[in-house]
């Protein structure tokens, strides 16, 4: 008997093959095993729901043996020296939970290959539709989709270890082979009605061998439907299209699936039979109320390029003349952001160092695998590439369209469609470039769905900051919120994590530039969470009591020819990091920020600073980039102050538009007290209209009856112009072995690195323990920015 109706075919089915029981656990367990599913950002309820349908099906004792064996490892790294956060990797709380329970772990097995295949939510969405639809009208327990949606996501992450990829790439390349099809046919998601259908038909044809069969005729999720079937379950399957047939397995097939042909497309239809060949039940879509499944589109880094590239060139050697070119191009981008940057000595920010050729090529090798480019390759590559035009590589996109036999119309389309290709994989290898530990990430999962923008004109050399948004694209799988964007710290998507280093340093010199890409779930105390976020824009400044009371007046200390320690002799700030959580659009986020309190007295803090992460990893993006050298220094050492350098103490105060003003009268103070090498200073020279400094509690206020906040800064009558005949101006701060200082320096300065019109420094240089300071007064004073300009050195 047929049964057309949905929920009289869902009743049939648990007839055929029952549910399986939910789990015994001791009660004095339970709630400990309820609580870390909740934290891990899963649903005990609903791993047991789903394991008592999944769970009717046993996995192949082989492929048992093999996932497990990846899955059950789990370890802890630790992403952060500064805070309780660190990375998960492996198996959680469901894995282990499951690793003792066989129904449980074969839920986890197929769901784990469902989410690779699938949107995470779009799968949510048709199981919590299938669901509903195969439950009793009387029964409305059933796992709703938020639960589905945290379950999903806490197996994807857990069980990220397992190349999936491999197993679909063996199964399409035989499919395509044998069918005689091409990879643009071979879709991955299932439709709908099937998969309700599988739920409860695969438990039926293997618990009754030889006796159910299973005929489906669908073009829709082939592979995933022979991998779930074959590879998982142990299952014979059989694909037949007009004309070849392929077999995966030995014996009779227990599940056939008919691609129909070209003319004549299957309707997703399903049918299960009996071994005399009646009809147990049958199904078929409903196009206005089935859900639809989206492909998730996902492929190892080590690939991924030549994933992209076999899906729109099948043919080898377009595929290779395409590769070989659009390396030849990143190189030479590198090439002349270096030589730029050579030639016309600007200050290089930690935001825009550039990556090295064996980066590029390294990168390359693992996007592109199939195609094992040799470096004399791109080297023996003579096309004219310029970045100047909006008709960027036109010759070497011409060079590839030329192995196109077509008339001149289609071959000038071809031209466009191929460099719009040659611009976003030329975009990604730039971007990845950007990631430190790019050798240890062939694992990482990206998706082809989301894409650099095609209307991109010129592609240039990628800064950092770009990158992680570039990364976090490719990343998701979807363009990320720009607000969230700006607060993220660490970004995590299917059990792998893209980082600042800010997150781990306690120091400003110990960050570094680049990016990381590790495996694992940003975890506290057993809660995951799938980001790590500022808690604020922006740095908070104590508003009640004044900063410099705290820390003492800025002053000018040493000039030329004197010696001094950049030791900082100002007081030991205390710093302290609060950690919360938030849920925003159902991602779930740490929420992070830093606290540096100044004490001088047993009446409380007196100053306070807080800050984000991410803001600490802006401002040292905003700094110019500073080498090692092969000397030590200790921060007590002194120090020859050479020419046109001046030694501060204290923090500058927060800088607003008198800043330049301001700097200026501290320095004819000092002049006038110290005229040593400079001389007198010119009548004409003075602070005169400058704004009064009058020193109050230690600070530095700025009182003028005949100026107000919003009125127009007033000329310093020469006195900055003066100083800075001689050359540039390097000022020094007193701030070595003092880790809250120079955070605080560093978020002083910021407003001065974003473009105010009356900016004090052109340029903010960050010391580091790796280079002694006549070595970092070296380096700064060779790059010549002309007068007027004042650079500042972090010590």
């Amino acid at each position: 008997m047929a049964f057309s109706n949905n929920f009289s075919l869902s009743l049939e089915l648990s007839k055929i093959v029952p549910l399986a029981p939910i789990v015994n656990i001791a009660s004095k367990n339970l709630l400990a095993v309820v609580r870390n599913l909740q934290n891990s950002g899963s649903d005990w309820i609903t791993e047991h729901d789903l394991g008592a349908i999944f769970g009717r099906c046993y996995i192949d004792p082989p492929f048992l043996r093999t996932f497990k064996n990846v899955v059950r490892h789990s370890k802890i790294y630790q992403i952060t020296g500064v805070i309780e956060l660190v990375l998960e990797i492996g198996a959680g709380p469901t894995v282990k939970q499951a690793l003792d329970d066989a129904a449980l772990f074969s839920m986890v097995v197929q769901i784990s290959l469902l989410v690779w295949a699938h949107k995470t939510t779009s799968l949510a969405v048709s199981l919590a539709k299938a669901l509903e639809l195969r439950a009793s009208r009387e029964d409305q327990n059933i796992p709703r989709y938020d639960a589905l949606l945290g379950t999903l996501r806490c197996i994807s992450q857990q069980t990220c270890g397992f190349m999936w990829e491999l197993q679909f790439a063996a199964v399409e390349e035989k499919l395509k082979e044998a069918l005689h099809l091409d990879k643009s046919s071979l879709q991955r998601p299932i439709a709908h009605v099937v998969l309700r259908s599988l739920l409860d038909a695969l438990p039926a044809i293997q618990r009754f061998p030889g006796s159910h069969f299973l005929s489906l005729g669908t073009v829709e999720g082939v592979s995933t439907i022979v991998i779930w079937a074959h590879q998982v379950l142990g299952l014979t399957v059989e694909v037949r299209s007009e004309t070849y047939v392929v077999k995966f397995g030995h014996g009779p097939a227990g599940v056939l699936i008919d691609r129909g042909s070209s003319e004549k497309r299957p309707r997703d239809e399903v049918t299960l039979l009996s071994e005399t060949q009646d009809v147990i039940f049958q199904a078929s879509p409903d196009w206005l109320e089935d859900p639809l499944l989206e492909p998730a589109n996902l492929h190892p880094m080590e690939g991924y390029g030549s994933k992209i590239v076999e899906s729109y060139f099948e043919d080898q050697a377009v595929g290779r003349s395409l590769v070989v070119r659009i390396m030849k191009s990143c190189l030479q981008i590198i090439q002349e952001a270096s030589q730029y940057q050579a030639q016309s000595r600007v200050d290089v920010t930690n935001n825009s160092i550039v990556p090295t050729k064996k980066c590029i090529m390294s990168i390359s090798r693992i996007l592109f695998p199939t195609y094992d480019i040799l470096s004399s390759e791109v080297e023996a590559i003579h096309d004219e590439v310029c970045l100047a035009r909006a008709d960027w590589a036109s010759d070497s996109v011409r060079q590839i369209t030329m192995l196109f036999e077509m008339d001149t119309k289609s071959h000038e389309r071809m031209v466009k469609y191929v460099r719009i290709i040659f611009k976003k994989l030329c975009v990604i290898i730039l971007a990845l470039a950007r990631i430190r530990n790019i050798e240890d990430c062939r694992e990482a999962p990206l998706s082809t769905n989301a894409l650099p923008l095609a209307e991109i004109e010129i592609v240039r050399l990628t800064t950092v900051k770009e990158a992680f948004a570039l990364l976090a694209l490719i990343f998701l799988g979807k363009p990320p919120d720009p607000y969230d964007m700006n607060l993220a710290v660490v970004i995590s998507h299917r059990g792998w994590s893209l980082c600042i280093s800010s997150i781990r340093a306690s120091d400003p010199g110990d960050l570094y530039p680049d990016l990381a890409l590790v495996q694992g779930v940003p975890s506290r105390l057993g809660e995951r969470k799938d980001w790590i976020m500022d808690a604020a824009t922006g740095v908070t400044w104590d508003c009640d009591r004044d900063l410099g009371a705290a820390c003492e007046a800025y002053d000018v200390v040493a000039s030329e020819n004197d010696q001094v320690s950049v030791k900082s002799f100002l007081p030991l700030w205390a710093v302290k990091h609060m950690i919360g959580a938030k849920t925003v659009s159902a991602r779930k986020s740490f929420v992070v920020s830093n606290t540096f309190s100044c004490t001088k007295s047993a009446d409380g803090p007196s100053a306070y600073v807080r800050m984000g992460f991410r803001y600490m990893q802006d401002f040292f993006w905003d700094t110019c980039a500073m080498p090692s050298c092969e000397h030590s220094f200790q921060g007590t050492d002194q120090v020859a102050v050479p020419p046109n350098v001046w030694v501060f103490k204290g923090l500058l105060g927060s800088f607003d538009t008198y800043g330049s003003e301001r700097l200026a009268a501290k320095l004819f103070q000092y002049i006038s007290n110290n005229p040593g090498p400079f001389g007198p200073v010119p009548e004409d020279v003075g602070p005169a209209g400058l704004p009064q400094l009058t020193e109050v509690t230690g600070s530095v206020e700025a009182t003028s009856t005949e100026q107000s906040s919003s009125s127009t800064p007033t000329v310093d009558n020469g006195l900055s112009a003066w100083i800075a005949e001689r050359s540039q101006q390097i000022y020094i701060s007193q701030s070595a072995k003092n880790k809250a200082v120079r955070w605080i320096l560093l978020a002083n300065f910021r407003p001065l690195l974003v473009g105010r019109v009356h900016s004090t420094f052109a340029a903010v240089y960050l010391r580091h323990d790796g280079c002694c300071m006549d070595c970092a007064i070296s380096f700064v004073r060779e790059h010549d920015r002309g007068v007027f300009e004042h650079v500042a050195l972090i010590a």
